[in-house]
């Protein structure tokens, strides 16, 4: 899909990268070319599966586990501490979904629901850009991309308090690209909808209440509802010098579910 040489000798680490979304843009990472490539997940075991498929997937391209939960500071610094011993990173691509939680109205949440949101879906992403910037100044800017999703612009029952922190999420995103450009950083986002081969999705079919939502918004999907595979492309392209020119944007990959 993309050369093997367009990200040569870059390092990058992908959070919840033991399956769907992640899993995927790790691939596809390193068949651009990436020399390096962290991968990472709260499972050992997992993790360990995902690295085993994705070495014998990828030649030429080093990658490595860390087993660390990024809703934690703890995880935090065991990550980045792991990237900094391999001299700093080049792109960081951040996947995010709270667990413990699942989507329903409003009125049904209660403040641990909204503080599970607000970690899984915003803080990490905070508290993760906040280590990794200073990586990609050390070497002279990066990349990062962020996996929000279109509960972000549009709204949604069911999806109040997911959509609010999300759509922090993409406003971060939006205003740290202007920040960081002077330092040659870009920033950007991905939105899915209903996106198949994913944990997410799975969990979401299998709750009566978000079965039915989704499978209206299935309906709508005029290009087919997108796969895992369908949408870990346009994080790469983010993170690559094609994308020279872009940061601050937050781009849709829903198969034509809305024209968000």
């Amino acid at each position: 899909m993309f050369a093997a040489d367009l990200l040569a000798g870059k390092v990058a680490l992908v959070t919840g990268s033991t399956a769907g979304m992640g899993a995927r843009t790790a691939e596809q990472l390193a068949q651009a070319g990436a020399a390096h490539v962290f991968i990472n997940g709260r499972s050992a075991e997992a993790g360990a599966v995902m690295l085993d498929q994705l070495s014998k997937a990828s030649l030429g391209c080093r990658f490595e586990f860390v087993a660390a939960d990024y809703n934690t500071t703890h995880g935090v610094n065991t990550l980045f501490e792991r990237t900094a011993a391999a001299g700093g990173l080049d792109i960081f691509v951040h996947t995010c979904m709270p667990e413990g939680v699942s989507l329903k109205p409003f009125v049904q949440t209660n403040r641990a629901d909204w503080e599970k949101f607000a970690q899984g879906l915003f803080f990490s992403l905070l508290e993760c850009c906040s280590r990794a910037v200073p990586q990609m100044i050390g070497r002279g800017g990066g990349a990062i991309v962020s996996f929000a999703s279109d509960a972000a612009k549009i709204a949604t029952p069911g999806e109040t308090v997911s959509g609010a922190c999300l759509a922090a999420n993409v406003m971060f995103v939006r205003t740290l690209a202007l920040e960081l450009a002077r330092n040659q950083i870009r920033v950007n986002a991905v939105t899915p909808s209903i996106t198949r081969g994913t944990r997410t999705y799975d969990r979401m079919m299998a709750d009566e209440f978000t079965r039915k939502l989704f499978a209206k918004a299935e309906g709508r999907a005029r290009l087919g509802v997108a796969s895992a595979e369908n949408v870990a492309p346009t994080a790469v392209f983010l993170a690559s010098p094609l994308a020279s020119h872009l940061t601050g944007q937050v781009i849709s990959v829903n198969g034509g579910i809305s024209a968000a």
